[in-house]
């Protein structure tokens, strides 16, 4: 359900200067997570955690990871870079610290669908999971190359029991027993960067390879279609991209990158550009979501800006970013789609010329 935000070399045009982007940063207190409850015009930051005595809050943290219980969509966890994972059970109203876990880099997290109690995380090359809601996690997962991370996990919604990862080796695995042993489904030639399951139909994924490729399967992972040909005619597509599932259209996906924004409504048998403001290849993308009961709205955020259409890109407006940050993750609420949430990373950049 979520991927690694986190970019650790990307080129930004910006106007007429060139910057690239070497690392990320914590300082400052503008980062955790950011809520608007009018669509994104006014934002107010949802990072405080509920002590006795002492003000604690994760405000100055990258966030690198959004996820909701599929049963309670009042329970968020946000997964961060450095300081580990935090959960909130009132739509982030107020968090609390899952300390065992450990002040962890925290590349994904998912919910049981069956039980809310079962929370996966994917933290450097291993996967752990926690059966009593936090409070203790066990490994259940480790990759043995310690250069490879896993990034992505996903809980079948279908049947809980089902449980899909992949790594930056190429990986796609899965488990069907909630953890307890993983086999290899496909192998990839490259990191694959993100994994998104149908909300129709779960056995319906879709996995995009880091700057390489997008593949699709509608059987579970026994046979796959190679959907990178149709996109191979748009310049810079996987440089970088970002998938968002329009759940209010079937077999419709959007995919943001260097390029702009693209949209199939065939299972990306065929893909139509969406027009942007600003023209292609001078704005990096960093998150995209798309209204799950209206297709024609659309979110994508940007380093310091958000744009919003409610036309189905056939208009845009655009608002100031909250923070100094880049806009690494965008969210809506499970209850109310006019709600969002916004994570973000401040990255460390150096002046080219």
């Amino acid at each position: 359900m979520k991927r690694t935000l986190l970019i650790a070399s990307v080129l930004l045009l910006l106007g007429a200067g060139c910057i690239q982007v070497t690392g990320t940063s914590q300082s400052g207190n503008d980062g955790g997570l950011w809520a608007s409850a009018d669509k994104g015009v006014h934002w107010i930051q949802k990072s405080s955690i509920a002590t006795v005595g002492v003000s604690r809050a994760f405000t100055g943290a990258n966030l690198t990871a959004i996820a909701f219980d599929p049963s309670d969509a009042k329970a968020v966890y946000a997964g961060t870079d450095t300081t580990g994972l935090f959960y909130s059970y009132d739509s982030a109203a107020s968090w609390s610290e899952a300390s065992t876990l450990g002040a962890v880099h925290v590349n994904a997290a998912a919910v049981s669908s069956a039980d809310k109690c079962v929370i996966f995380v994917a933290t450097g090359n291993r996967i752990a999971r926690s059966r009593d809601c936090s409070r203790t996690w066990e490994s259940v997962y480790v990759d043995t190359r310690t250069d490879a991370s896993v990034t992505n996990l996903t809980v079948d919604f279908f049947n809980a029991s089902n449980v899909w990862a992949s790594t930056s080796a190429g990986d796609l695995i899965k488990s069907s027993d909630s953890g307890a042993s993983w086999f290899a489904v496909k192998r990839f030639d490259g990191s694959i960067r993100q994994v998104v399951m149908s909300a129709a139909d779960s056995r319906v994924l879709w996995v995009l390879v880091e700057g390489k490729s997008l593949w699709r399967t509608a059987d579970a992972g026994a046979t796959w279609t190679d959907l990178t040909p149709p996109l191979d005619k748009f310049d810079s597509v996987f440089d970088p991209t970002v998938l968002a599932e329009d759940r209010a259209t079937p077999n419709a996906m959007l995919i943001a990158s260097r390029y702009g924004l693209l949209r199939t409504v065939d299972g990306g048998a065929s893909w139509r550009p969406i027009t942007l403001l600003t023209p292609a290849g001078s704005t990096t993308i960093f998150s995209l979501v798309v209204n799950p009961k209206n297709s024609k709205e659309i979110w994508y955020g940007t380093g310091n800006t958000l744009y919003h259409s409610i036309d189905g890109g056939i208009k845009w407006t655009t608002s100031r970013l909250p923070t100094s940050r880049a806009a690494t993750s965008l969210a809506i609420d499970p209850l109310d789609p006019g709600t969002l949430y916004l994570g973000t990373t401040l990255f460390q950049q150096k002046k080219l010329f």
